[in-house]
This record gives C-alpha cells, structure tokens and sequence, in this order.
C-alpha cells in the first residue's frame, strides 16, 4: 500500500514539474466527458507535442486552446463526435491526429488556420471537407480514409504541395477518382 502511495506521488511531481497536468472528468465506466489542461505559463512555451490519444475523451475542454506553442496534437483512438471552432486558434499546429474518432459532418473549416503539414483524420464518420482546404498551403500528407465522403470540393485540386493523400474507404464516384487522379499527378492516392 504505501510501495503504491509513493509511486502516485512521484509521478504527481514530475507532472507538476513537467508544467502540465491533465485532468479528466470521469462519467460512468471510464468514459470521459471533458478534458482540462492547466498550464502554468512557463509551460506554454516548452509544450510542443500533446499527446491525448487512448483517453476515452468524448469532447474537448477549453483550456487546450490556452496551449498556443503546441505543433503536434493527437487527440486519436477517443471517442469525439465535434471538434469546436476554437481548434482554430492553435495557430502553430503542425501535426494534427483526428483518427479513430466518432466526428461526424464536415470537418471544420477552423482546421484550415492552422499551418498543418499532415492531418490525419482517418476511421471517423466524416462526410465531407472544407472548401477551406486549400488554405493549407503547406499540407503535405491527408489522410481521410474510411469515412463518409461522396465528395470533395474543387479546392481540393488546387493544393499544390499535397504529397500522400488517402481516400480509400470512401464512396467517391468513377469521376471523382478520375478527377483525382488526372488533376494530383505529382500526389500520391491511395483509393483502396
């Protein structure tokens, strides 16, 4: 008993030293509800890779948007369905992990804010994307395999830096994969 008492207060200390704790609010059988982030402001500044995957989250709390310098954020494997417009002001996102979610409609349009490099939001329910999605002029990897899509917008063929983009698991139509493939030459596309 006291072996396993000191062990959780080691690891409350180097939480708390490390500048960030994270606390979950606990609904019945571990499914998390809402997340908080508390971040003394020395934090802010080192924190540059959150990971909140595997957490059973099923919605996300404001203070992650406090967490400005974050460039990689994995919310993967929760259970999200929406993801609020206030994603839009972590402005220094570079990695963005949606995967394995519950996230349903259109993907939000305040994604496109941040200067993402890779967005993985495979294994949702999504059904479509921004008509934003070209403003994300350095996305280099899209990964929107196993959704709902049935269309995308014409935006789409205008991202010019898009290496690696994953559609497989989607019901596009023959055009739209043509489409694809006649105006992405130099992107990867995986549709199977």
């Amino acid at each position: 008993m006291k072996k396993n008492l000191i062990i959780i207060s080691l690891i409350i200390i180097v939480l708390i030293l490390s500048g960030l704790i994270i606390f979950n609010s606990v609904k019945s059988q571990n499914s998390v509800s809402a997340l908080s982030c508390i971040a003394p402001s020395s934090a802010q500044t080192t924190v540059d890779d959150l990971n909140l995957s595997h957490h059973h989250l099923t919605s996300i709390g404001s203070h992650i948007y406090d967490q400005t310098n974050v460039t990689q954020l994995n919310l993967s494997y929760n259970q999200i369905r929406n993801l609020p417009t206030q994603m839009g002001n972590m402005i220094n996102i570079r990695s963005l992990n949606l995967s394995h979610n519950q996230l349903q409609g259109n993907l939000i349009g305040q994604i496109c804010n941040m200067p993402l490099r890779t967005l993985d939001a495979s294994n949702n329910q999504l059904t479509g994307i921004p008509s934003q999605i070209s403003s994300l002029s350095y996305l280099q990897s899209l990964n929107l395999s196993n959704n709902k899509i049935t269309t995308l917008p014409s935006q789409i063929f205008l991202m010019t830096n898009l290496k690696e983009l994953n559609l497989s698991g989607n019901p596009l139509s023959k055009s739209q994969v043509n489409e694809l493939k006649n105006k992405l030459i130099h992107t990867k596309i995986t549709l199977t």
